[in-house]
């Protein structure tokens, strides 16, 4: 009951200060009806609990927010080109045709996850802490940096197939697991995990025969283009990395790429011997 009695103490005092200030800043009206204590009781009850729920309300919106990951979306909808990505850890991604990829634009510090409808080939850069994580349908993939064919658009018989490295593939279902080398082609057959030699090494190189760019830097455009090259190799001169291309390349020679990124962007290019420079 004391306790009570000082309660209310407290909240009258607490009421009569707010009153006294409204009155020195002219908000109240001279002729205002008598205070009923019970009145102002509730009213700071309920006022102090509107605080408290909207703190609460922001505490947890704020905190629903920073825990957001801001996802980007490819879809290729070109029958026979690869639409080809790099992503913030320099990997590259080379879309199939109607295929799509979701991916973070910031990737987590442990972990680099993307996700794939369809098919795509990947080349992985290597990061020991943090591995990448293909989620495709009915297998999930993971590998630290590697390259490999993913075919998922047969959801019955999605295959992955190994062109450098090694990956670890695991089935959605009943989460069995295989290890893939350089070499090695994983399939589900009755249900089950199998992994047999790969005959198709075709379906590495398909990729960059008609591969298109979108808004892409130049720099990362240069090294796809010199990743896929015997030879003759792209530089482009200093302060040209950031430069944005959109463009489409189909079993193109070094030199005419060179030449199309020189249309494209006004720039020019000069060849000595194996090395295409690309400068203003």
């Amino acid at each position: 009951m004391t306790l009570q009695k000082n309660n209310n103490n407290k909240i009258d005092q607490a009421w009569n200060r707010l009153q006294t200030r409204m009155e020195q800043d002219g908000l109240l009206n001279d002729k205002r009806p008598a205070r009923q204590p019970i009145f102002s009781s509730v009213v700071l009850k309920w006022a102090a609990s509107l605080v408290i729920f909207i703190s609460a309300t922001l505490f947890i919106i704020l905190g629903v927010d920073n825990s957001k990951t801001e996802m980007l979306s490819l879809y290729n909808s070109e029958k026979n080109s690869s639409f080809v990505t790099t992503l913030e850890d320099g990997s590259v991604v080379y879309l199939a045709g109607n295929s799509s990829l979701s991916y973070p634009e910031h990737f987590k510090k442990r972990k680099r996850e993307v996700f794939l409808k369809g098919d795509a080939f990947f080349e992985i850069s290597k990061d020991g802490k943090s591995p990448f994580i293909v989620q495709a349908d009915r297998i999930k993939i993971e590998v630290l940096g590697t390259s490999f064919n993913v075919k998922s658009s047969n959801n019955a018989s999605p295959s992955l197939s190994v062109n450098t490295g090694e990956v670890k593939v695991t089935l959605r279902e009943d989460g069995q697991t295989a290890r893939l080398a350089a070499g090695e082609t994983a399939i589900i057959h009755s249900g089950r995990l199998q992994t047999i030699p790969t005959h198709d090494f075709e379906q590495f190189s398909r990729y960059t025969d008609r591969m298109h760019f979108k808004d892409e830097q130049l720099s990362n455009v240069i090294r796809v283009i010199n990743r896929n090259m015997d030879g003759v190799m792209l530089e482009i001169s200093p302060g040209l990395e950031g430069r944005l291309i959109t463009a489409s390349f189909s079993g193109n020679s070094p030199e005419t790429m060179a030449k199309l990124i020189c249309i494209a962007l006004n720039l020019k290019y000069s060849q000595q011997q194996n090395t295409i420079r690309i400068y203003e």
